[in-house]
């Protein structure tokens, strides 16, 4: 039972029921003193009214002479028709001369007693006493009879007091019964008054518990108009209110996290004492931190506790101090905004991160920032603010590579460039001193080479404009319907004088009678032309070159096969490289530019085909090229 009421409800009952009960309690005193009062008073008449008839009925007969007709009277009167009451007729020297239930003869003198005395000195008396006669409390009503001048005594009427209080005992009981039947209303309407105040008191209280707990879901019903209707509806206002707020801050935060998660650099945040205040995904995997505490369980850790590189630590433990007066506030925005960053104290610096089997490049910033402080005499978030420290982390990993990669471009490009130069301003200089006329032989040696060496330059400078126009992306390549058995013929076309001169075995295939598709014919041709040129140039005289092409399903399938001097299998990753080219080709005369297989990697990527090379050391290669069919 107290589980189920609060001891708001016990209040309640109790001073309802307690005060009910005192004013019920009060009213029924006043009623039964009221009632007792007026018993009391009818009482009285009712004996005045008794002793004035007896006093008319012996008027003429009231002396000494007719004691004995009085004493019978009044025991007539007192044992029959008027039951209880007792009757006395007491001369004015105050002897007894009749009673109802004593003998007159042994009575004492009634001189003295109050009523006899009243009665003869005002003509009536009455007085509630012990009886010595009687051994009762009696109440008595005395009339004199005869005048004041003229008395001759007085005529008593009295009734027991036990006598009084049975007659008053009915009414008393009815009025006690009715008073606890009062109470037990008052208890009940106390018990309904509690239950239906406490009930609404208790929604109130249940919904505000919920609303303190941060549930936000129930709403009071409310009735009325009356102060606790009022204070339900100000309730619902409030939790509407709150409700509406938390959804602002919920939805922000959700737009703060999905931005910060979705951010390609890694944000760590920590405040001025070196407690972690965000930490995004990006961060955790270059800092490779454990995934299994993603979500924001490191936030409020120490920066020594999560973050293991000490570079790192002392870049964001360094602000430990309130941000300093001098800092120039942002345009538009005050001291106690946050998010402000300030310009000073920025480092920056770039290290190497262990990520799984590999290294990245990373780089990282670091600069101080605002953060929203509490001071001791406002409690209100943004009153004061205090430093933190934010360092971003962004991999370079990549553009490291590509920097590398294009300074190796120039370096290489410049070498492969400057070596037939070279050659050819050689071979100028040493025309210039051949006499043209007598050694035509020396003349024509010097020509070949510059002709043989401008052709290289004209091919490398090819090359390049290709892999440029490959990377860039600057072109679109659109589809158009190619014939396969056509563009092999092409193909034996092109090649038909250096397969002639190598003396080598040429072999087309194609399954059925053609095969036709849609691609963009300059790829295609980039890279069957670069991997044909391959073929011959690493194949010995009398060697065999085979291209074919077949469709396997959804894909159509080229493959370039030769039986040269192979690759090996430490060198089969990298001859896709710019300028890479394998041990036989840099000691061999006829070496090419090393841009073909980088040229044939990006057209295919540029296609969406897929490369697969296989070599055998001084047995061949065999590439295949499968690329989706377009329709």
């Amino acid at each position: 039972m107290a589980a189920r009421f609060g001891r708001y409800f016990w209040k309640l009952f109790l001073v309802n029921a307690a005060l009910m009960a005192l004013v019920l309690s009060c009213c029924v005193w006043v009623i039964m003193w009221q009632f007792d009062r007026f018993h009391e008073e009818e009482l009285s008449r009712h004996l005045f009214a008794q002793a004035a008839a007896l006093e008319v009925a012996v008027h003429d007969r009231f002396d000494r002479v007719h004691a004995g007709e009085l004493h019978a009277l009044a025991a007539k009167v007192g044992s029959t028709e008027f039951e209880g009451i007792r009757v006395t007729f007491v001369l004015t020297d105050g002897t007894v001369v009749g009673d109802s239930e004593a003998d007159p003869a042994k009575m004492e003198s009634h001189a003295d007693r109050p009523e006899i005395l009243a009665a003869l000195a005002t003509g009536s008396g009455e007085s509630i006493r012990w009886s010595h006669t009687v051994a009762k409390n009696m109440k008595y009503v005395a009339v004199r009879v005869g005048s004041a001048g003229d008395a001759r005594g007085v005529v008593r009427v009295s009734m027991a007091m036990r006598s009084i209080a049975a007659q008053a005992q009915p009414a008393q009981r009815l009025i006690v019964t009715v008073a606890l039947t009062s109470v037990l209303a008052a208890v009940l309407l106390a018990l309904a008054l509690a239950l239906l105040w406490s009930r609404r008191i208790r929604r109130i209280t249940e919904s505000a518990w919920s609303i303190s707990r941060g549930d936000l879901s129930a709403r009071i019903e409310v009735f009325g108009r009356d102060e606790v209707a009022l204070l339900g509806r100000s309730l619902n206002e409030m939790r509407e209110r709150l409700s509406a707020q938390l959804d602002t801050i919920d939805r922000q935060h959700r737009t703060l996290d999905s931005l910060v998660s979705q951010l390609r650099e890694g944000v760590v945040v920590a405040d001025s004492e070196g407690r972690i205040v965000l930490l995004n995904n990006e961060a955790m995997e270059l800092l490779q931190l454990s995934p299994g505490r993603a979500g924001g369980s490191y936030l409020g850790w120490m920066v020594e506790q999560c973050i293991p590189h000490h570079e790192l630590q002392e870049l964001l433990r360094r602000t430990r101090r309130e941000i300093p007066s001098d800092v120039n506030e942002p345009s538009g925005q005050s001291a106690g905004n946050t998010g402000g960053r300030c310009e000073k104290d920025t480092q920056e610096i770039e290290l190497q991160l262990v990520a799984g089997t590999g290294v990245r490049s990373v780089l990282a910033r670091a600069f101080d920032i605002r953060l929203p402080g509490v001071t001791s005499d406002d409690r209100s978030p943004g009153a004061s603010t205090r430093a933190g420290r934010t360092l971003v982390l962004t991999d370079v990993t990549e553009l490291t590579r590509i920097m590398q990669v294009k300074a190796d471009l120039a370096a290489n490009a410049s070498h492969e460039l400057r070596t037939p130069l070279s050659a050819i301003r050689a071979a100028v200089e040493t025309l210039r001193s051949v006499d043209w006329s007598s050694d035509a032989a020396a003349l024509s040696r010097f020509i070949d080479v510059v002709d043989r060496q401008s052709g290289r330059m004209e091919a490398t400078i090819g090359d390049l404009l290709d892999l440029s126009r490959l990377e860039s992306r600057a072109d679109r390549f659109d589809a158009t319907t190619i014939s396969a058995r056509e563009h092999m013929e092409e193909l034996r076309t092109v090649f038909a004088d250096a397969l002639a001169a190598k003396n080598l075995n040429w072999k087309t295939s194609v399954s059925g009678e053609d095969v036709t598709f849609a691609a963009n014919p300059e790829l295609l041709r980039m890279i069957l032309r670069n991997l044909i040129d391959n073929a011959i140039r690493f194949t010995d005289p009398k060697g065999h070159i085979e291209l074919s092409v077949l469709r396997d399903g959804e894909a159509i399938v080229f493959q370039v096969a030769d039986t040269g001097c192979g690759i090996a299998p430490a060198e089969q990753q990298r001859v896709f490289e710019r300028f890479y080219q394998v041990e036989q080709a840099r000691s061999g005369s006829d070496r090419g530019t090393g841009l073909g297989l980088s040229i044939v990697r990006h057209a295919a990527i540029a296609m969406n085909a897929h490369i697969d090379l296989q070599s055998t050391p001084g047995q061949g290669t065999r590439v295949t090229v499968r690329m989706p069919a377009v329709t």
